[in-house]
């Protein structure tokens, strides 16, 4: 069985979280600062503002079908074909994320530690271990990424230790110099970074809770934690590095991780890039969990054979992303991928609730 017990708020705390963070630790504030440059900390918070919007538009939604994943009640708001469509839509964009997550962080993994490691084998070795802890069920899912939890709050240290060395308090002042619109221009792909709050959409019925409203609570109070850790990194390079320099360099936590010494301990960031992986691909092996359970319900019959599917999908994108080692092609697909996460995280679910609650006043009202 897929669920073998129910989850527990601490345990959706985290698998939150650490969907949430993922490879985006590395390149924040740089993809946050090519408008906003020293105020791209601002771009964080109202990016974390607008996934807040998003989880109470999904809270909403679950609760109103409390008793099932979206998957299967998704027919029940927009009828069988296209109920069907959409858990294909959604199933495709949990694989596609899994393959940006690995694509990404292996470019990351060959520029800077495993130079002659060929790019089939970092892609195959993430996609194998990932697959294999997806075909698990929820549960174990939960408990594997409980684990996990101490090798990010290792992390989590290493980044603080390292990040208060060289640096200038100036570089954050003046306040706001750049004006609202490079601010909101660049919350975007900041709002991109807190991916990972959707895997409600499933987990809604399977969360153990008094009261449903503690679910919002507990997913807010996760998406808060992300939101202050991004903004640390956010401050971190920003005290560190000079405006032209924060446009410049594409993983800036890596500058700062290798220019900090130790007596014991030399190349942090390899260290660090090395435990990181296992955050990683905690997201990867939630999404491949979860297009493979929205795959199972393309049919009017639930198809069971869960592990059998994840492999499909982690094979399918291991064959995809062999011809990911292009930067530039990683380059593109990041921005696709950015640009449809508006519509299948923001746009959808919306509609989703929009067309359920006019169902149900017509409903009332007949």
């Amino acid at each position: 069985m897929i669920h073998l017990e129910k989850l527990s708020l601490k345990q959706l705390f985290w698998l939150v979280v650490l969907t949430q963070v993922g490879v985006h630790v590395l390149t924040i504030p740089f993809e946050e600062s090519k408008h906003t440059g020293y105020d791209s900390w601002m771009s964080v918070i109202i990016g974390g503002a607008m996934a807040q919007v998003v989880i109470l538009i999904i809270y909403q939604l679950g609760k109103r079908y409390a008793d099932r994943p979206l998957p299967q009640y998704m027919s029940a708001i927009t009828g069988k074909l296209l109920g069907a469509v959409l858990n294909v839509v959604f199933a495709l964009y949990f694989a596609e994320s899994s393959l940006m997550v690995v694509v990404s962080y292996a470019d990351v993994l060959r520029r800077w530690v495993l130079f002659t490691t060929p790019w089939s084998v970092i892609i195959g070795f993430s996609f194998a271990i990932a697959a294999y802890i997806a075909t698990s069920s929820l549960r174990s899912i939960a408990v594997i990424t409980q684990t996990i939890t101490i090798m990010f709050l290792l992390c989590f240290m290493i980044v603080v230790i390292s990040g208060l060395g060289r640096g200038d308090l100036r570089n954050f002042m003046p306040l706001g110099t750049h004006g609202i619109g490079p601010i909101l221009k660049d919350a975007l792909p900041a709002f991109w970074a807190y991916a990972g709050y959707e895997l409600l959409l499933y987990t809604f019925p399977f969360v153990k809770c008094r009261k449903k409203k503690d679910i919002l609570i507990t997913m807010s109070v996760a998406n808060g934690f992300t939101t202050l850790f991004y903004m640390l990194l956010s401050f971190l390079a920003t005290y560190s590095f000079s405006e032209s320099q924060l446009k410049a360099v594409p993983e800036p936590m890596i500058f700062i991780l290798r220019q900090f010494r130790w007596p014991t301990v030399q190349n942090l960031d390899i260290v660090f890039m090395t435990i990181w992986l296992s955050v990683t691909t905690v997201t990867v092996y939630v999404y491949l969990f979860m297009a493979a359970r929205y795959l199972a319900y393309i049919r009017s019959k639930e198809i069971r054979n869960h592990p059998l599917l994840v492999w499909i999908v982690a094979f399918a994108c291991f064959l995809i992303g062999i011809w990911g080692s292009d930067r530039q092609w990683i380059s593109r697909f990041t921005l696709y991928h950015d640009t449809v996460s508006i519509l299948i995280l923001a746009g959808i679910p919306a509609f989703l609730l929009l067309v359920s609650l006019v169902r149900n006043k017509k409903a009332a009202i007949g």
